[in-house]
């Protein structure tokens, strides 16, 4: 199999994910991309992931300071992984294709529309293969969610209800998460419910919403973000920050298809956490699997009552996944996964399926699954969201697309200078 060279962009705790990503792809056999270069603005966080490539791949891979040096010294590296902070994707991405890379650009591919737009102009000038990060959907249980809805076996959909609420004051991952103008929780983790919600109901026409900062002031708690894949950083973040991004965010969506949505997403709640998730038709409901955890969904149909884990797969008897997820979770046909794929493995496995979609596309000339369109939409229904919050009436996701409204992102626009 031919291997095509990549780079990371970004040494900070999410490149070292992907990083772990590409040495789950490695394992499985098959690795069509293969790790050439570490580039980052800081030395010596490419130093260190450069370091951990080693370990993790077998081989250490060049480490640059700048993408235009890396091309210059490495003209044979064909593609980039942009793994920077969220506020900085556009410009890195940007960049890339006026090098002649192609791009995978983890989510969001930029804060703003603007910012999306350019983006997409940049893209389409340079005729390379652009993949945003939306790793999500691609874990079984999200396949085996989507088989079951479209099976038809709990109706026309009606209504998707989605939250989740926890955070209290603590800095969640890192700061710049709380930052609206370089991050913003809401936007950074919202996209990935976002295009969890869609890629279920199909596409949101139009939201209304509430939004609120509840904790102008955050503080460092005992350990940051996500399993241990930040620790490397944990004496740079300060004892406390001001908060200037939105931590709760509750919303009215309406889908293309008819159905509602409610969406509530609290990062700010103090005493117990809350998860929940439920899609409801005119035959029955589903509670959707969570991503990453492998617990098994529960279908309850009118008049026959509730099914889950591996019964599930009686509803979709065509159902089964493609080679390499198979290979990496551990079977074709799974009703759950609790139990034997742990949540960090999970986290591996599915941006090693981004990386192989990647290899794939530049290889056989085809678009990914979540191109630039499907990501700017994404990013789209949050902006609604919030320039909803900010004008006090329902917005459409047309209107921001267009850029026909854009009061809250004016400010991010004008630190970014888009």
């Amino acid at each position: 199999m031919v291997q095509i060279p990549i780079a990371i962009v970004g040494a900070g705790g999410m490149g070292g994910r992907h990083l772990r990503a590409l040495g789950a792809l490695y394992e499985s056999g098959m690795a069509n991309v293969e790790l050439a270069a570490v580039c980052d603005l800081r030395e010596d966080n490419a130093n260190h992931l450069a370091d951990n490539a080693e370990e993790i791949l077998g081989a250490r891979p060049e480490v640059f300071t700048s993408m235009e040096e890396m091309r210059n010294k490495r003209p044979d590296i064909e593609a980039v992984d942009i793994t920077t902070d969220s506020g900085s994707h556009h410009l890195v991405a940007e960049m890339a294709f006026d090098l002649g890379y192609h791009v995978l650009c983890e989510k969001p591919l930029s804060l703003t529309i603007r910012g999306c737009n350019r983006v997409i102009e940049a893209w389409k000038k340079s005729g390379k293969v652009l993949s945003v990060g939306e790793q999500e959907r691609r874990d079984p249980m999200c396949r085996l969610n989507k088989a079951v809805i479209d099976s038809g076996a709990i109706g026309n959909p009606y209504s998707f209800l989605l939250g989740s609420a926890s955070g209290g004051s603590d800095i969640i991952i890192w700061p710049w998460r709380h930052y609206k103008n370089i991050g913003g929780i809401f936007v950074d983790a919202g996209v990935h419910a976002v295009d969890q919600m869609m890629y279920y109901m199909g596409d949101v026409e139009e939201v209304f919403a509430v939004s609120k900062v509840w904790e102008p002031k955050r503080y460092r708690g005992e350990r940051l973000g996500v399993a241990h894949f930040y620790d490397h950083w944990f004496d740079e973040v300060p004892d406390e920050i001001d908060a200037d991004s939105e931590d709760m965010v509750i919303s009215t969506l309406k889908f293309a298809n008819g159905a509602i949505g409610q969406w509530t997403s609290f990062y700010a709640a103090h005493g117990e956490p809350m998860r929940y998730a439920m899609i409801y038709g005119s035959k029955g409901s589903m509670e959707p699997a969570k991503q990453r955890r492998g617990e098994p969904l529960r279908v309850t149909i009118d008049g026959e009552g509730t099914i889950e884990g591996d019964q599930v797969l009686d509803l979709v008897p065509d159902f089964h996944l493609d080679e390499l997820p198979a290979r990496l979770f551990g079977g074709d046909r799974l009703g759950s996964y609790v139990g034997k794929v742990p949540f960090e493995d999970a986290d591996r496995f599915l941006v090693a399926l981004e990386y192989y979609e990647l290899g794939q596309c530049i290889a056989e000339g085809t678009s990914p699954e979540v191109d630039a369109y499907v990501g700017r939409k994404d990013l789209a229904v949050c902006s609604a969201a919030l320039e909803s919050s900010v004008l006090g009436r329902p917005v459409t996701i047309a209107e921001i697309e267009n850029e026909e409204t854009a009061e809250y992102e004016a400010s991010i626009n004008a630190h970014w200078k888009i």
